[in-house]
């Protein structure tokens, strides 16, 4: 049997993970052991990518980071063996054609085996090609070779007899990789961030989350594909990512524009047109030196706003010591915006802020993170230093890098985690929810520039039309929603085609879907979409809270699909109901109505979202509840609405468990 199909239960998960998927038992891996990178360059000139094996010091099986330094419960998974923490301790670059790199209009794939294992005086006796991976992508020669000539100064992989490698694949035709070279990567010695070049993330499997001390979970679940485009840390080159999957249903994340185009909506967004050194966002300076740009044919790199207030609470240098990685060196107009619209929205009387609550919130979790490592640390870096005492605060760009962050005050010394939504509601929860929310604020028409949570997020995820890039990228750090896909590779060998500045290489070719937003357990009611049969219309198009269904299902989803809807985005009443309007494949259209659903709101114990209500003989919803128009040009409630189920539960424990609430609605009509 092989180890895909032995994957199935809980029971049939542990014994996967006991006896190795990806075994290093002297054989040759499992054929779904490997997988596939293909990159296809439709840039103007040559583009040099890299592959980055991570460092792995998270939990492991009896491995816990704090204790032990960690491990990588991937490569336990893989090998079977929980007997050894398989620490990975450096970084591990793989140059794919390093001299002359991937021509225009031609393309290089390469293998990418789960694991290579080095000879014995390594650093590292195993390399974990599949967490954490990154495919790095630069297309200026001299960035390509800086880096390239700081890499060599450290080992090169010494590969154990009989280890899988990453190759180049010979099997495919046209294929131009030509050569690989796999270093190791000394701490201090990777790519910084001064050099241009654009991030890419994949993971190649699926594992349990370690938790209980080490001692639970690390069960190998199955060989998915989870990937995304980055930029959270900046925006350099036009990239879409595809699954090699077959049948060629998943289409491509990020964007498929040309780098001319590309890099002219980067110019408008900045103004650095206008005045190189007073753009309106900040851009990645690439200076002079003796009459000419440091990186000749790098064009514009803008960061993001996470790494612009990590720029102005401490700006950084480059490796001369002297000229700025990102001009100009104060903040511009867009960033002082920001900081403006922040102070006026936290203030006690806000003015010009419908969410302000949203931003109160926010605020509130951000101030106790800052009070918690001010009054515990003893190693607080003069930037973040407290300028004020009520409250207790550092100075506002040290203040503002977590928040677009979404991370706790931690520099020197560790800090508590930040809250979840899946925690109870008195931890602050929802305050996740209002930073998504307020993330997409550029979305509300009545607002201008200048009051935008996030004007990047607004470049990278707007309408052409609006002037964004109109890209499924990672804009902020817990961006998923917008920006994370998961499937399974289909068909060997699986794995992941990117298309640099244009559609060739890409097999499907149509923009994914975005994920249909998720139910929050303690925030939100559910909307069940029954599956249709075998061959029947399914689902393409739906609105929430909208008398129009203009947003496509992701392909996977159109079987059936459950969409999360949280009332505290919009008060839900007889006077303002939420229909819930969808669009099936063959064009007709239907509508069920919310007429009431009420935040439950963040204190314990919640308010119920709607009264408790069962199905029975008759009556399979409540009318108070929810309603079935008659509408013209949509099917007829008696032949779909009337069908649908209401349960409404109450928590029997309302101090520790949310409660429930759902519609369940049938499939579209045969």
């Amino acid at each position: 049997m092989s180890a895909v199909a032995a994957i199935g239960s809980g029971a049939t998960l542990r014994s996967a993970a006991a006896q190795g998927v990806c075994p290093d038992n002297g054989g040759t891996l499992p054929a779904e052991c490997t997988k596939e990178i293909r990159i296809y360059n439709n840039t103007s000139g040559p583009i040099w990518p890299v592959v980055q094996g991570s460092i792995q010091t998270t939990d492991a099986l009896n491995c816990t980071k704090a204790a032990m330094g960690g491990g990588d419960v991937w490569l336990q998974a893989a090998l079977g063996r929980t007997n050894s923490c398989f620490t990975v301790k450096n970084d591990y670059y793989v140059f794919i054609n390093p001299d002359l790199g991937i021509p225009k209009g031609g393309f290089a794939a390469v293998r990418v085996p789960w694991w290579s294992k080095q000879i014995a005086s390594a650093a590292d006796r195993y390399i974990d090609w599949w967490r954490g991976g990154r495919v790095i992508i630069f297309d200026d020669k001299t960035a390509k070779d800086e880096i390239l000539t700081q890499v060599r100064k450290n080992p090169m992989v010494g590969y154990a007899a009989g280890s899988p490698k990453l190759l180049c694949d010979p099997s495919m035709a046209g294929n131009g990789c030509n050569r690989v070279l796999p270093y190791q990567v000394l701490p201090g010695t990777g790519i910084s961030a001064h050099l241009p070049f654009q991030l890419n993330e994949y993971t190649f499997a699926d594992v349990a989350k370690v938790t209980d001390n080490g001692t639970k979970g690390g069960e190998f679940i199955d060989f998915n594909q989870n990937y995304n485009v980055s930029n959270v840390d900046q925006v350099y080159l036009p990239l879409a990512m595809e699954p090699i999957r077959e049948p060629a249903d998943v289409g491509y994340m990020g964007t498929t524009l040309s780098v001319t185009e590309f890099r002219n909506r980067l110019t408008m967004f900045t103004k650095v047109d206008v005045d190189p050194n007073n753009p309106v966002w900040p851009v990645y300076n690439n200076p002079v030196v003796n009459g000419a740009k440091r990186y000749p044919n790098a064009g514009i790199r803008v960061p993001s706003a996470q790494t612009v207030f990590a720029f102005y609470q401490n700006p950084s240098l480059f490796p001369d010591g002297k000229t700025f990685e990102i001009i100009p060196k104060n903040p511009p107009k867009l960033v002082q915006d920001m900081m403006d619209q922040w102070t006026k929205c936290t203030s006690d009387t806000p003015t010009g802020c419908p969410d302000s609550a949203r931003y109160k919130a926010i605020n509130a979790v951000f101030l106790d993170s800052y009070k918690n490592y001010a009054t515990t640390c003893n190693n607080i870096p003069a930037f973040l230093q407290p300028v004020s005492q009520n409250p207790l605060m550092p100075k506002q760009t040290a203040y503002m890098f977590p928040i677009y962050g979404w991370v706790p005050f931690n520099v020197g010394c560790a800090n508590a985690e930040l809250p979840v939504v899946d925690g109870l509601p008195t931890l602050g929860g929802h305050a996740v929810l209002d930073y998504f929310h307020i993330q997409y604020n550029y979305q509300n028409l009545a607002l201008n520039r200048s009051q935008w949570f996030n004007p990047y997020t607004q470049l990278i995820h707007d309408s052409k039309a609006a002037g964004g890039l109109e890209a499924s990228a990672y804009a902020f750090s817990i961006d998923d929603h917008a920006s994370f896909l998961s499937n399974s590779g289909g068909t060997l060998p699986g794995g992941l085609i990117f298309a640099v500045g244009g559609k060739n290489g890409l097999v499907n070719g149509k923009p994914h879907a975005p994920p249909v937003p998720p139910v929050y357990k303690w925030y939100s009611f559910s909307i069940g979409l029954g599956a249709p049969g075998l061959g029947e219309a399914s689902w393409a198009k739906y609105g929430i809270c909208s008398a129009t269904a203009d947003v496509p299902f992701p392909e996977e989803e159109k079987g059936g699909a459950v969409l999360g809807v949280d009332p505290a985005v919009q008060e839900i009443n007889a006077q303002n109901p939420c229909p819930i309007t969808l669009e099936d494949t063959k064009g007709r259209h239907y509508q069920i109505v919310i007429l009431r659903a009420k935040a439950p709101g963040t204190a314990l114990p919640q308010q119920p979202i709607w009264p408790a209500f069962e199905p029975s003989a008759g009556k399979n919803f409540d009318p108070l509840t929810v309603a079935c128009p008659a509408l013209d040009g949509f099917v007829s409630p008696q032949d779909w609405c009337v069908f649908s189920n209401e349960v409404a539960r109450p928590s029997p424990n309302p101090l520790s468990e949310p409660g429930f609430y759902t519609i369940g609605a049938r499939a579209p009509l045969p």
